[in-house]
């Protein structure tokens, strides 16, 4: 090896460890940001509350019903009605609680999309970003469940 390629090779050193430095801090940031995110989801309440303020329901990040009141003024109704009130009231608070989780989650999107891909990093490897771009577009039903997978026959 000649001078002109040691030095080269110790400048593609030099870059690369500094490379790495700069991913391991972005990295302690996500880490910081991501325990934020999950305490902000962990705290999310969501209330919904008919026009009347007859029921209200609370729901957590997930939209799973934490508690439902009901006022006297609900029961006025027939069983029929008071139950679609419940219904509707309690998925307008579960729409409103993915709104909110979308929007406390939205900044760890950016974050992932900041990052370096692998080609950037080492030359010659291949992208990955492809990939990472096609698995968020896929698009996934019954519970988590890829379309096609969730017939048991």
């Amino acid at each position: 090896m000649d001078r002109n390629q040691f030095e080269d090779f110790g400048s593609a050193t030099r870059d690369m460890r500094a490379r790495m430095h700069d991913m391991l801090d972005a990295y302690e940031q996500q880490q910081a940001q991501v325990g934020e995110v999950r305490q902000q989801l962990t705290d999310l309440r969501v209330q919904a509350v008919t026009s009347d303020g007859s029921i209200q329901v609370t729901v957590d990040s997930a939209g799973a019903v934490l508690e439902v009141r009901v006022t006297p003024a609900a029961m006025r109704g027939t069983a029929g009605q008071l139950s679609g009130l419940l219904t509707d009231t309690a998925r307008e608070a579960a729409r409103l609680a993915k709104e909110h989780s979308e929007a406390v989650m939205a900044p760890l999107a950016d974050l992932a999309g900041g990052m370096p891909d692998l080609s950037e990093i080492v030359p010659g490897a291949p992208s990955l970003r492809a990939d990472r771009d096609a698995a968020d577009r896929m698009k996934v039903s019954n519970a988590g469940i890829p379309d096609g997978l969730d017939d048991p026959d």
